[in-house]
């Protein structure tokens, strides 16, 4: 054999040895195995809270120790009655369960009996017994025969219990105590008198222009135009206080109309202004319950008052019909919380403001376009200008 046969012996033996390793390597198994990490997403978990389902609030609240019978008193009004049964007086309307048997059971008078009843499951408030009074008054369509030596006269009374302290707002329902500035541009005014007077009384004849005598019954009211009531927040005119001045009666229809004066609390003066007497405002019955919405004003005046006031006063405040307040409407009364300085803070000067407190509670008796009067039901400290009422 020669040397060139033997080396491609060799090669060819070479190249099948490199082939069968080859061959041996890719069939072995590896002696270990490479595992990737499992990327695994996050668990996701859904929890249903555990909440206790809350009823709602108690809208109408009954005192804990109410009783269960009541004897209306002489002097009470449908407030303080209200005020042994419920937490929330206003709300007294809406337990009231008028009894068919009874006439005219919306009326109460001293000696009635009341008492909790369930209607429906629900408390409520019902005159289930008259007293003398009632019974007598009821029947009698509310007059009273009273004898009277030489001769016998009908006199009409009104003795069932109001709403509230009545006595707290005559004169404001009778008398009008702000006057719009367009109803007071265009009101009458007093021009002159028969005698030339600069200052004219009682039984006095006054000559008065721009009188619409097919208005009212031929009564007036003379009133001056005083201080302006100003919102203290806006700047806005809200309305003019009237000054009461006198009352008087159509004698002659014209222009000028001649009027006589029949009673007066103060001089008459020229270019005071007249007003048509409107009964039609007086309202003995206020049934108390809470703005439609939400509102937020001020007391913008303290009527008969300087600084502060108390329990069935009357205040004027910042809210009239054109924001949806009625007579009747109940607000709370809030003094604004000051702003105090905390000198253990390391920031000097550090500012706090206090918590708003609620100090009162009042109803309105006379809503205007602009503002109304409210009578204070409740006081729990005195009431001073500009302290906040919002609805409760």
């Amino acid at each position: 054999m020669s040397i060139h046969t033997k080396r491609l012996l060799s090669q060819g033996l070479f190249i099948f040895t490199s082939l069968l390793l080859l061959n041996s390597c890719a069939t072995q198994k590896q002696p270990y195995a490479v595992v990737e990490p499992e990327v695994k997403k996050p668990e996701q978990i859904t929890v249903q809270a555990q909440i206790t389902p809350q009823k709602p609030r108690e809208t109408i609240v009954y005192e804990p120790a109410h009783p269960e019978t009541y004897i209306v008193q002489k002097g009470d009004t449908l407030w303080d009655i209200s005020t042994h049964f419920l937490r929330d007086p206003w709300y007294w309307p809406e337990i009231w369960y008028k009894n068919p048997q009874i006439k005219n059971p919306h009326l109460i008078y001293p000696g009635d009996q009341l008492a909790i009843v369930y209607i429906g499951g629900q408390k409520r408030v019902q005159l289930v017994k008259r007293g003398e009074t009632g019974a007598a008054l009821a029947t009698s369509g509310g007059l009273k025969v009273v004898k009277l030596s030489p001769r016998i006269r009908a006199q009409s009374i009104d003795a069932s219990i109001p709403s509230i302290p009545i006595e707290s707002i005559r004169q404001l329902l009778r008398k009008p105590l702000v006057i719009d500035e367009k109803i007071l541009a265009d009101s009458a005014y007093v021009l002159d008198s028969r005698n030339n007077h600069l200052v004219n009384s009682i039984d006095d004849l006054l000559y008065v222009r721009n009188l619409d005598a097919s208005k009212g019954n031929g009564r007036y009211q003379i009133f001056r135009p005083n201080k302006p009531l100003v919102d203290t927040s806006s700047g806005e005119v809200l309305g003019y206080e009237a000054l009461y001045v006198a009352e008087a009666k159509l004698e002659r229809k014209g222009d000028p109309a001649s009027l006589r004066v029949t009673s007066s609390a103060r001089e008459i003066l020229r270019d005071d202004r007249v007003l048509p007497i409107d009964n039609s405002n007086l309202e003995r019955d206020f049934f108390p319950r809470v703005p439609k919405t939400q509102v937020s004003g001020q007391i913008i005046s303290l009527l008969d008052g300087i600084s502060q006031l108390g329990q069935y006063h009357t205040v004027a405040i910042n809210l009239g019909q054109r924001d949806g307040i009625e007579a009747g409407n109940i607000l709370i009364a809030e003094s604004i919380g000051k702003v105090v300085i905390d000198r253990n803070e390391e920031e000097e000067n550090f500012q706090v403001k206090l918590p708003d407190e609620r100090i009162g509670l009042l109803m309105v008796v006379r809503a205007y376009e602009k503002m109304s009067f409210a009578l204070i039901m409740e006081a729990d400290q005195p009431i001073r200008m500009n302290e906040r009422v919002r609805t409760p």
